[in-house]
């Protein structure tokens, strides 16, 4: 009892204990949770490379711990399969409920095998889909594969709801997704949406800044390297390690979970750790928080104007169109901010407007358009439309005229004429939308 009563990790249920095998991984993605920073469109590289421990290591040190976490210890990445030892770092480590995240992309039957030849199995295990990288088809079954296997006793598979965020999405992620949503039900596969988590939680993560406060930790980090951090930016950075688990008897002692410690990295963390419901932060008035402003316009900072474009049509085709607004706002200020004038995005103003009831502003900008080049008969026809709901149609045909020859605009008004009443912009919506 006094050898358990002095070591150095904490124990209690709320820890969680985390073994990063690697921070290498076969995927790339932007809105990773391993990233020191999300951006969107900047692919996810290794926070750090490392002289990993072999599995022998990974097995002696941690079965050589007095003392095991009273829930599962989870083994990740990275990737954590990547790590040349993997199945033998799981099937041999003792007294250990185990967890493992992974993106399914290693070898089931194989790795089953290993596990069942030494009597081991998992607790849980998290397995997320990524529809840039692999297909529904192929996670399905490897999904199946391993409910089936018997070596995980409760297995979740997941994707990430980047309905608010598609900043982080192209036109193959949606497919993908539509198309394994309609795989998963028809195959009776049962998954989860989960939250993504990210720097829009706001001003407090934007990496801009550090700031003084008081932290909490419920996180016990194991780098590839075995050195322990009680969070991820430390980790990451490899900054204030509290030793290494090669020499468990040298480990500085952990804080214990609710107890506050000074910290002068607060605006680097990682959102996702540390306002999981695990740690929590005090400012210097003394209020206790995990969370800031969930803001996700705050990713627009850091796109240029074709991809806020594209950012804007995903959220009208969603139907979040002040959203959409807000995009093409951006785009506009950027735009002006550089010296420079793209009509395509004044003109899918001009349709976000109409659709928000705006339609004075959406004349304005649909004009705008077509007199900085943008003379497509629907975007043409777009403005006569609102000009005749606003009985602005002489001044509408005034700026059109100046761009658009008169035998060119007189098909367009005679076909205007022709349509009987419905949705005047249903043909003008941004293209992609």
């Amino acid at each position: 009892m006094a050898q358990a009563a002095r070591f150095p990790l904490p124990t209690p249920e709320i820890h969680v204990w985390v073994a990063y095998l690697t921070a290498r991984c076969n995927f790339a993605c932007d809105y990773c949770i391993q990233k020191p920073r999300m951006i969107p469109g900047q692919r996810r590289k290794p926070w750090g490379r490392y002289r990993e421990l072999t599995g022998r290591q990974w097995v002696d040190a941690l079965n050589a711990f007095p003392v095991r976490p009273e829930h599962p210890l989870i083994l990740t990445g990275g990737e954590p399969s990547l790590h040349k030892d993997f199945a033998f770092i799981a099937s041999r480590l003792d007294g250990y409920e185990l967890d493992m995240t992974s993106n399914l992309t290693f070898d089931i039957d194989a790795f089953a095998r290993e596990m069942r030849a030494h009597g081991k199995t998992f607790k849980t295990s998290f397995h997320t889909y990524h529809p840039q990288f692999l297909s529904p088809e192929k996670w399905l079954d490897q999904a199946e594969r391993l409910r089936d296997s018997g070596i995980v006793e409760q297995p979740t598979f997941s994707m990430v709801n980047l309905q608010r965020f598609p900043h982080f999405r192209s036109d193959e992620h949606d497919a993908n997704m539509r198309r394994m949503i309609e795989l998963a039900d028809r195959r009776g596969l049962v998954y989860q949406f989960n939250e993504f988590r990210g720097t829009h939680m706001g001003e407090g993560f934007n990496r801009e800044h550090k700031y003084r406060i008081e932290c909490t930790s419920a996180w016990v980090n194991i780098d590839p390297e075995g050195s322990v951090y009680n969070c991820q930016y430390h980790l990451t950075e490899r900054r204030n390690s509290f030793g290494n688990i090669l020499d468990v008897g040298s480990l500085r002692p952990l804080p214990a979970f609710g107890e506050f410690f000074a910290c002068r990295d607060f605006g680097y963390c990682d959102p996702c750790h540390e306002n999981s419901g695990h740690g929590a932060f005090r400012d210097e008035h003394g209020r206790v928080f995990r969370r800031t402003d969930d803001d996700a316009r705050v990713y627009l900072e850091w796109m240029e104007p074709p991809a806020m474009r594209a950012i804007a049509r995903r959220y009208f085709a969603q139907g979040d169109f002040e959203e959409a607004e807000y995009a093409l706002l951006c785009a506009i200020k950027k735009q002006r901010d550089g010296q420079s004038n793209d009509g395509e995005t004044w003109a899918d103003l001009g349709v976000t407007l109409y659709e928000l009831g705006k339609k004075k502003q959406s004349l304005a900008a649909l004009l705008h358009a077509i007199e900085s080049g943008v003379t497509r008969t629907e975007t043409v026809a777009s403005a006569l439309v609102v000009a005749r709901e606003l009985a602005l149609v002489d001044h509408a045909r005034q700026v059109i005229l100046r761009r658009v020859p008169a035998q060119l605009l007189a098909p367009i008004e005679r076909a205007l004429d022709e349509l009987r009443p419905a949705d005047p912009l249903a043909t003008t919506a941004p293209r992609g939308a």
